[in-house]
């Protein structure tokens, strides 16, 4: 029989809630020697309520401090559903706050200041924008997240909007979108224009989302242009947005006159179950490295019991070459690498093999495959008597698949299918997989980044083995490695 000893699923190496709700990560900024990590917080119950910001801040990406509350609900404008996502920025030394006051059918940004990145004041004439003051055609209703940026020496803000359109079809008369914005002081903005319109050689879902943008961020990359954001209710597409709400990333130009971002191409930016509301942190050393709530909206979540809900991903350095935005794990994981173990050319003949050494909840797989003749390949983690998470590749559909079914709690949602996830890649001479485990966490880095999929399960205590398996005919494991992440 399995362990019935209640087990503890707070990762190690995560950035979490100490107790209570958080969701939407905000204001990622680099200030004084750290990165902060402002996020969206109920700090009352494991659930989501009037929202304050709560505050972390690390020197490595690994080991997080816990900050005194950064904002609170406590003025007229923000009663209802209270101080909702935003960003950051430094101006004169100060770290400024901007942020979406949230009521339910009027949403307003607001500014707040500190100078030591901890303790923050609301600026008093609070709130400083709202949609009346930029364009007709934005929503009072749905006009949320800012996202200031600096460009030739002009602030510049990206917001999830709806954009009001009378022909619309559902029911709120428009459609989600993203707007630019611009000021010389951060206090009084005009209007540029919205960034989406539509394309013929793109799918008509993405222009016509019943929903918003959330959660929008711009940056370049290798000398291209990249929108990221979060659609909610974005129907599937192939393979990609499975989920109920998604995150994707558009690649294009972005014209900072008209607000127009002609968009090149758009792929799902992670395949899994469990990511959304992404932000980005720019360092000093020019990384641009992101950070997204690690659950999903509309589901149920196990930790409840234990008094808190919401993780959040490993950091992650972005960079786009070879046609694709590639996601790699920060780099300072590496220094908390301990027991080394590592295998090489080792067959699989249609069968499942555990490799000496290879165990663990809390660790870093490396596999490196050659798929031979198998119908599938891939790595069972989180192994127990009664539970077990495949991540595999499936030949036939040239896809990983990322398998929870008998993962431990079930997970319930709107989503038809809540268990398995589904990426299509593009076949290389070897699939290369790097697996990063915390406890009820995975996080799969498929050949060097190109493709991520992330996702949490809820195993029993002591579900700590790993298989490697081919079916339906031969493969090779070339090369793998396993490191326990000690924090």
């Amino acid at each position: 029989m399995a362990e019935t000893t209640k087990k503890d699923y707070r990762p190690r190496y995560h950035a979490t809630v100490e107790s209570g709700w958080s969701n939407d990560p905000n204001g990622l900024i680099y200030f004084d020697g750290k990165a902060h990590l402002f996020f969206q917080h109920y700090p009352y119950k494991p659930e989501w309520g009037q929202m304050h910001w709560g505050h972390v801040c690390t020197e490595d990406f690994v080991k997080w401090e816990h900050l005194p509350l950064t904002l609170a609900p406590d003025e007229e404008y923000e009663v209802e559903n209270g101080c909702c996502s935003g960003s950051t920025i430094v101006k004169d030394g100060q770290m400024v706050l901007m942020y979406t006051a949230a009521q339910m059918e009027r949403q307003r940004q607001c500014l707040a200041f500190s100078e030591d990145g901890i303790h923050f004041k609301k600026e008093p004439s609070n709130p400083i924008l709202t949609a009346e003051m930029l364009h007709e055609e934005v929503s009072t209703a749905d006009f949320r997240d800012p996202k200031i940026l600096e460009h030739n020496g002009i602030y510049y803000a990206l917001c999830g909007v709806r954009i009001k359109d009378p022909k619309a079809t559902v029911e709120k008369g428009g459609y989600g979108n993203m707007i630019l914005m611009h000021s010389a002081d951060l206090y009084h903005w005009e209007y540029n224009g919205r960034l989406i319109w539509p394309q013929e050689e793109l799918d008509d879902a993405f222009f016509h989302l019943d929903g918003v943008y959330e959660c929008p961020d711009y940056f370049e990359s290798n000398g291209t242009e990249i929108v990221i954001s979060s659609p909610q209710d974005l129907p599937q597409i192939g393979h990609e947005y499975q989920n109920i709400h998604s995150m994707l990333y558009m690649e294009g130009k972005l014209d900072f006159e008209t607000g127009h971002f002609h968009i090149h191409s758009i792929h799902e930016l992670d395949g899994g179950f469990d990511i959304y509301a992404a932000q980005l942190l720019r360092m000093p050393d020019g990384r641009k490295i992101m950070i997204a709530w690690k659950e999903m909206w509309d589901r149920s979540f196990p930790t409840r019991p234990d008094g808190w809900a919401g993780t959040y991903t490993l950091p992650r350095e972005l960079s786009f070459h070879d046609e694709r935005l590639y996601q790699t794990p920060v780099v300072e994981i590496e220094r908390y690498r301990q027991n080394r173990v590592e295998a090489s050319d080792i067959a699989l003949q249609d069968e499942e093999k555990a490799i000496d050494g290879f165990e663990g909840d809390c660790a870093e797989i490396f596999v490196s495959f050659e798929p031979g003749d198998a119908k599938r390949l891939g790595v069972k983690v989180f192994v127990g008597e009664e539970h077990e998470t495949a991540l595999y590749y499936d030949v036939q559909q040239r896809a990983v698949v990322f398998d929870r079914t008998k993962g431990g709690i079930p997970i319930e949602g709107r989503e038809d299918d809540l268990n398995t996830r589904t990426t299509d890649i593009d076949p290389e001479e070897r699939l290369r997989f790097r697996i990063f485990l915390d406890i009820s966490s995975i996080e799969l880095f498929i050949n060097d980044g190109r493709y991520t999929m992330t996702g949490n399960v809820y195993p029993d205590v002591g579900d700590i083995g790993i298989r490697f398996f081919a079916e339906g005919g031969t493969a090779k494991i070339v090369e793998a490695v396993k490191y326990d992440i000690v924090v």
